[in-house]
């Protein structure tokens, strides 16, 4: 997400390293496992990416996109969650815009945060977009991996992926950071309103690391939402880095579970 101005080989590099830093402190057998990355970043880099900087409250769509953003908010609440729909709409959006923006959430840009908003939407609403994402998800799913650890929309796509495809070697399956609990995901994407969603294929063992400070993993515990166990485990990542996946990629339940999954 948000990688647009990126590259392929920029992405496997920071991954890699974060990796084995991880997998270092547990002592794990393999600290630079294989690795192959899906990446679709420079999907967005056409034109709709929504790339320029002056990216407003009002450009975000009613509905998922509104939605979004305050159950965002309401995830980073100390005390009792705002009700948004008591609240006129331009209302609401400011106020979880400035708690956004006052918890440093994506650095504390206000566009950054909306474009980031508008580019899930754009994977869970363009038809065109999502079936170019899922061929380089296949690319990457041809090397026959054992694991699939995914962040952030990531793990929306990777699942999404996984239960509609059969074939898959992979068995173990490592959300970080996902929003995969979303009420307006599951609707949106799955079509589902409070039945647990399909298990996806192949996998024997999930686990999902989400971090208490971080509002894209609106909802932290996974298991029960999906068609089978899921290992939910905390994850501590600092504060204006919540989102981070350099920080969730060296948590030591993410590298427990990539060691495990490795043998």
């Amino acid at each position: 997400m948000g990688a647009q101005r990126s590259s392929r080989l920029e992405h496997i590099e920071i991954w890699r390293a974060a990796l084995a830093k991880g997998l270092s402190n547990v002592r794990a057998r393999t600290i630079y496992p294989d690795l192959e990355f899906a990446f679709y970043g420079h999907l967005y880099n056409d034109g709709k990416a929504g790339d320029g900087p002056l990216l407003r409250i009002s450009d975000l769509s009613p509905g998922f996109e509104q939605d979004f953003a305050v159950a965002m908010a309401n995830s980073l609440c100390d005390g009792p969650a705002a009700e948004p729909d008591k609240l006129d709409v331009p209302g609401s959006l400011q106020w979880a815009m400035r708690l956004l923006e006052r918890h440093q959430v994506m650095d504390g840009v206000q566009a950054s945060i909306i474009r980031y908003i508008k580019q899930v939407n754009r994977y869970l609403t363009d038809v065109a977009f999502k079936r170019k994402v899922w061929t380089e998800m296949s690319a990457a799913m041809a090397t026959r991996p054992r694991a699939v650890v995914a962040h952030s929309l990531g793990t929306v796509v990777a699942y999404d992926w996984l239960r509609s495809n059969p074939n898959t070697t992979a068995s173990s399956f490592i959300t970080l950071g996902s929003p995969l609990g979303f009420r307006g995901v599951r609707k949106l994407h799955l079509g589902l309103d409070g039945s647990p969603a399909p298990w996806p294929n192949g996998v024997t063992t999930w686990l999902n690391v989400a971090a208490k400070r971080d509002p894209v993993a609106m909802v932290k515990v996974l298991n029960g939402l999906f068609g089978g166990t899921i290992d939910d485990k905390p994850g501590a990542n600092r504060r204006g880095a919540a989102h981070d996946a350099m920080e969730y990629l060296q948590n030591c339940r993410t590298a427990e579970g990539v060691a495990k999954a490795l043998g």
